[in-house]
């Protein structure tokens, strides 16, 4: 229900309808399901002091390869897991010819923030805990070079979140419908109900707490310098209840001179305007990445 709720809000469309499960199923994603392209993986996570599941997608002709690759870590949304970008769209297909690893984490709608609380310590899980998970198991480029992070609505604000909070940990990051203002206080909480209120409470801490304004992209925006920054591309789509809140952030970007690109595109915050937008998305990265 609290997913519903919220949904309801960024698509100001009746409750209802429910954004994390919009769009035709994939057949695709089922198919590739029983191939070697698709991994399960889980990680003992000292952050979060349990394991957690994670998808990889594999970039055709890993096997045979000594070759590294670069490495996009893509994030779900809120009411989404690890699972929704294999499931809900042609991400796979999209991504079969590039020389790319996929990772997909569960972002456990804990807008891959360290809980205010000190209870959910999820930035730290995907910045360290993953990361180092993924070095050990797969032949990646381990630098910032060959490391992006994209994600959508919750997870576009994690990932342009934690690519701003650490520059040198990312050559590019990507938000599509970004709930950027979420750790604003009110901007979210006074529209969705006591229940998803207290629980963003709980992560981001009162009004003024040092977890919101650590954690606020406008701020982190204006405040980011163009030396060592990463390429920023952005888009929301022109239904979409997030669309004020990510003209504001590429305002705050425009000032502070870093290099970005955003688009305004006919569509709402559903899976088939995502699916659409990852990709348009996959080779801007590519020439982004090879070009470091």
């Amino acid at each position: 229900m609290r997913f519903l709720l919220l949904a309801a809000v960024l698509l100001h469309t009746p409750a209802h309808v429910d954004a994390g499960s919009q769009g035709k199923p994939v057949a695709q994603a089922q198919a590739v399901m029983a191939g070697t392209r698709l991994l399960e993986e889980s990680v003992a996570s000292p952050a979060l002091g349990r394991t957690m599941n994670y998808r990889v997608l594999l970039p055709d002709g890993y096997a045979g390869s000594l070759k590294r690759y670069p490495v996009l870590y893509l994030l779900h949304g809120l009411g989404g897991d690890y699972k929704d970008w294999t499931s809900r769209s042609n991400l796979a297909d999209y991504s079969r010819p590039l020389p790319l690893i996929i990772v997909m984490p569960d972002g456990e709608n804990q807008w891959y923030t360290n809980s205010a609380d000190g209870t959910a310590r999820f930035e730290d899980y995907v910045l360290t805990d993953l990361q180092a998970d993924v070095v050990k198991k797969f032949r990646t480029v381990n630098s910032r070079y060959g490391r992006s992070i994209a994600g959508l609505s919750m997870g576009g604000y994690g990932a342009l979140k934690l690519a701003l909070k650490r520059p040198a940990a990312f050559a590019v990051a990507g938000s599509f419908s970004g709930a950027l203002n979420a750790a604003r206080a009110g901007e979210l909480e006074s529209r969705i109900g006591k229940t998803e209120a207290d629980r963003m409470q709980k992560i981001f801490g009162p009004a003024g707490s040092e977890t919101r304004q650590t954690n606020d992209v406008f701020a982190l925006a204006a405040t980011l310098k163009p030396p060592g920054a990463p390429y920023l591309y952005l888009d929301c789509g022109t239904a979409d209840g997030l669309l004020a809140a990510n003209r504001e952030a590429v305002a705050a970007l425009h000032k502070s001179g870093v290099a970005y690109e955003y688009h305004e595109v006919a569509g709402a915050h559903t899976w088939d305007y995502w699916d659409r937008r990852i990709r348009e998305f996959l080779p801007v990265l590519m020439k982004k990445l090879a070009n470091q």
